[in-house]
């Protein structure tokens, strides 16, 4: 999640912007380079998230996971360093594919190595753990703003360099780890599996479990291809998933979570401070919605009702600042904030809230669902690497968007909101009672 949010806050940076010969008076220009900033990590995420499947498999989980931090790393350190555009460039789609790699390894080594009364819970922390280091680049980015002159290249390279801090500590954490015991069994090495099994959970007779993992795996052998996944008995599921992953995108979310400063800004806050002070509020509220939608809304209500109502909030949401910044345009905003002011930024943070309790979490957990067991990881990829497409595309378009057609911009991410509810009521069943083993 740091590397989502961190770039909003580099984006405004005066000293980026004079780094990179960035013309903040030429707003075509500055929103196609912060557009390409942020989508060439979306298309590293995109290739990350497709390589992961074969390396999973290939090396293991535990191996896989240690080269993903390792390339992340990597890619950061060439953020950190690039002296021009192309070595930023060329940073961001390395850490790219790192995060797109970690995106499908880390829930598939949580979910076989914990225990499955936990399983839901560790699933859950996954969402709110992103949500975390979204929060933490708001914040960075706003103490090192308050502490380091504004002319200083430090003023962008210190969150840049906080960002390699976890994938450090992951790539040598992980070498205390276990190997995952159903990767263990699927390579015929069935005995460690066993003793694996015993370290962690401890003095629980771990052989029902064994019995489970083996069977699982007999019958995910028996139709593991591309042409099965896509066939007719299975094709709608994954056309329903496919869908819910493009239309995730398609609400804004990222908009926001990307270019957030320059979100805040359009609405009336008249100053860098301001805008990364409410960009940190906004990241710690959606990071503690995410907790109590997992804890308890989720299960209690199901994930259609969820998806249903929060689009037709964030829709609202969405309106309601079109509707301000009409009343209160860039560029004619005076100093302070107004009512206008005050009831857009109002109107986001509700559009965040709603977004945490339904389509943040809801359309992950809804395709490890939906998918029987023996197309479940080939679908999961696929619909994945859907979403980190229509990432892609969001991360390119909206700020042009932005400079271009501000009021327009909500409106048009409002609709798209709107129609996913009516996509969720008229097509999508509910998972809620569906037994994950199915």
């Amino acid at each position: 999640g740091y590397d989502l949010g961190v770039v909003g806050g580099m984006l405004i940076a005066p000293s980026f912007q004079t780094y990179f010969h960035i013309d903040p008076n030429n707003k075509i220009q500055e929103a196609e380079i912060n557009g390409n900033i942020v989508s060439v990590l979306q298309v590293g995420c995109l290739f990350g998230s497709l390589l992961a499947t074969s390396t999973a498999d290939a090396l293991g989980r535990k191996y896989s996971i240690m080269t993903a931090a390792f390339v992340f790393t990597i890619g950061g350190i060439f953020q950190i360093i690039g002296y021009n555009l192309m070595i930023l460039y060329l940073g961001r789609v390395i850490s790219g594919l790192g995060v797109g790699a970690l995106s499908m390894l880390v829930p598939i080594y949580v979910a076989e190595i914990a225990h499955q009364r936990h399983r839901g819970l560790l699933g859950g922390l996954w969402m709110f753990f992103i949500a975390t280091g979204l929060a933490s680049s708001y914040w960075s980015n706003y103490i090192v703003r308050i502490l380091i002159d504004q002319h200083d290249n430090m003023l962008w390279r210190i969150p840049l360099i906080i960002q390699v801090v976890p994938s450090i500590m992951l790539l040598f954490g992980m070498a205390w780890l276990f190997e995952t015991p159903r990767w263990l069994c699927a390579h015929n090495r069935s005995e460690e599996a066993l003793q694996v099994l015993c370290k962690i959970r401890g003095s629980e007779d771990v052989k029902e479990e064994m019995e489970q993992i083996q069977s699982s795996l007999s019958v995910q052998a028996k139709n593991t291809s591309w042409k099965q996944v896509i066939s007719v008995p299975h094709r709608k599921r994954l056309l329903l998933g496919i869908s819910i992953q493009a239309l995730q995108q398609m609400t804004g979310t990222n908009v926001i979570n990307y270019f957030s400063p320059i979100i805040f800004k359009s609405i009336g806050l008249s100053s860098n401070e301001a805008e990364l002070l409410a960009t940190g509020v906004y990241g710690i509220l959606k990071m503690i919605v995410v907790l109590i939608g997992f804890s308890s809304l989720i299960d209690r209500f199901g994930r259609r009702p969820l998806l249903i109502g929060g689009g037709v909030a964030m829709g609202m949401c969405m309106y309601a600042v079109s509707v301000c910044v009409a009343l209160n345009p860039i560029n004619k905003t005076p100093q302070g904030m107004d009512v206008s002011s005050i009831s857009a930024t109002a109107a986001l943070v509700t559009y965040a809230v709603f977004f945490a309790l339904s389509w943040g979490p809801c359309p992950w957990l809804y395709c490890s669902e939906i998918y029987p067991m023996s197309t479940r990881a080939k679908s999961t990829s696929l619909t994945t690497a859907v979403n980190w497409i229509f990432n892609a595309v969001i991360g390119k378009v909206s700020p042009i968007m932005l400079a271009t057609n501000t009021i327009g911009t909500y409106i048009f991410f409002g609709s798209w909101c709107i129609a996913a509810s009516v996509f969720c009521f008229g097509f999508l069943p509910e998972t809620k009672v569906v037994r994950r083993s199915r």
